[in-house]
């Protein structure tokens, strides 16, 4: 199954540029299962206006077929090590009251 996340970086104010519409670029990462980790940048109206003439841009190359196989199944490790610890610290803090 193919989980969507994004991340979004945005530089200083003075250094963001801006789509033909007059929004912003900002440079997004998202973490699919066919492009892990793979950086674009796109007009934030994008989103809500798919096409109409929006800045959209892949900054890095295809992820490889080595990559897509491993990275999914990494981010899953991942993601349940990270609940498995908050559910810990939650019962540390039930014992601790």
């Amino acid at each position: 199954m193919s989980q969507i996340s994004f991340s979004s970086t945005n530089p200083s104010l003075s250094a963001r540029k801006l789509c033909r519409c007059g929004g912003y670029i900002k440079t997004w990462t998202p973490w699919t299962d066919l492009n892990p980790g793979r950086r674009f940048e796109a007009c934030e109206m994008s989103r809500r206006n798919r096409g109409n003439g929006h800045h959209w841009e892949w900054l890095d190359a295809p992820t490889c077929a080595r990559g897509k196989e491993l990275i999914p199944g990494l981010m899953r490790r991942m993601r349940a090590m990270e609940e498995d610890l908050k559910l810990k610290e939650e019962q540390k803090k039930e014992v601790e009251d």
